[in-house]
């Protein structure tokens, strides 16, 4: 993985946004977990270097709009942040008994649901 990034969830965010191979491709290595020779097979019988620079060209793109765009460090902040609430709700409600936290519970695993 290049510098980091987690580019199943760049394919998540962005993925629509690649050309349809690299799309594939992408898909296949990351999501299927599929070699080189098994992408280039899928693909019509492309060679592997082909379906290599298809993946290379791709995760490029994925870094380029995930550095203009932010969605996923954004996704990963609030993520955090979201657990930091959850954590500190568990810990308020064990010291008070009001019906509110537990809707408050519910509403937080909605939101993390959504994202």
């Amino acid at each position: 993985m290049e510098r980091g990034f987690d580019f199943v969830i760049l394919l998540d965010i962005y993925g629509e946004l690649l050309s349809k191979g690299q799309r594939e491709a992408l898909d296949m290595r990351y999501n299927a977990d599929l070699s080189l020779s098994e992408i280039a097979e899928e693909t019509g019988g492309v060679t592997r270097q082909s379906a290599a620079y298809s993946i290379k060209k791709g995760e490029q793109r994925l870094i380029e709009l995930e550095e203009l765009l932010g969605f996923a460090k954004r996704l990963k902040t609030l993520s955090g942040e979201l657990g930091k609430a959850k954590t500190l709700l568990c810990d308020i409600s064990k010291d008070y008994r009001d019906a509110r936290f537990g809707e408050l519970k519910e509403l937080l695993a909605k939101i993390e649901c959504e994202l």
